[in-house]
């Protein structure tokens, strides 16, 4: 099994000739006109999949699915909310596949499973500090931009964490920093997929997910800068540390251009 990262939430997994994305977002356009000519080489990538799943409706896992996918035949694995939303831009009705928390799907040797899982709470200080630093105030007008994306987006309590499994081996996928209390998770994947951005408390947040899931490594995505103002890319040394040493838990960040292969290099990419 292959794993590729490229940017924010943004995952390719494959195995064989079958290919599944999660949350394909590869960046801000510079307009809303022709967004396939201004589309990344990368997205050719992306067009493998006959597969698609969201964990939740929020524009940078959801803005490009139209553009990437218009005509490959793809179908959308999503909640009610993001659904509605893609429907409204663009995406024909029959490639909408309607996923619940408790659903399962199978597609070629993969086994996807879908668990409530909970968007991260973004904090008074976290809030407060990016309002009000020097480059939101330089680039006011692209910070009103993306909040107005952020409302023609909504979560509305949706996200979801996934189990896939192929073959032997389990992988955790959560696209934001935030568990439901509520629910009991799988726990000791081979390998969780964990999104360090969104909160100022981000390593004691990330250590209690991992301390609960206990999975044999942990690697990290969505701590790029990949939507500033809005955005700020996260140092993830100390993180990286903190969960090596308190939680006993090999940990590294995901790199664009070094995918995992398990098949070549057991659990280290």
């Amino acid at each position: 099994m292959r794993i590729a990262w490229y940017g924010t939430a943004a995952l390719l997994f494959e195995e064989g000739e079958t290919a599944l994305a999660f949350d394909p977002f590869l960046g801000i356009p510079p307009d809303e006109k022709h967004p396939e000519e201004r589309l990344p080489g990368c997205a050719e990538d992306f067009r493998r999949a006959g597969h698609v799943f969201v964990t939740h409706g929020h524009f940078d896992h959801i803005l490009e699915i139209p553009a990437i996918f218009r005509g490959t035949g793809a179908k959308i694995h999503a909640t009610r909310t993001p659904c509605e939303t893609l429907l409204r831009e663009g995406v024909p009705r029959e490639a909408l596949r309607p996923l619940s928390p408790g659903d399962e799907v199978r597609v070629g040797p993969f086994r996807v499973r879908a668990f409530q899982g909970r968007h991260c709470r973004f904090d008074g200080k976290l809030v407060l500090k990016t309002l009000f630093s020097g480059r939101t105030l330089r680039r006011a007008g692209h910070m009103l931009r993306l909040l107005r994306w952020n409302g023609r987006y909504p979560e509305k309590g949706e996200t979801l964490f996934y189990e896939l499994a192929c073959g032997e081996k389990r992988v955790h996928i959560m696209g934001s920093l935030g568990l439901d209390p509520a629910v009991a998770y799988p726990t000791g994947a081979d390998l969780l997929i964990l999104p360090l951005q969104g909160r100022s408390d981000l390593l004691s947040a990330g250590r209690e997910i991992v301390e609960r899931l206990r999975p044999k490594e942990v690697v990290l995505d969505h701590y790029d800068d990949s939507f500033p103002p809005m955005t700020g890319r996260v140092e993830v040394k100390e993180f990286e540390k903190l969960i090596g040493e308190r939680c006993g838990v090999p940990c590294r960040a995901l790199e664009k251009d070094r995918p995992i292969d398990w098949e070549r290099s057991g659990h280290r990419g």
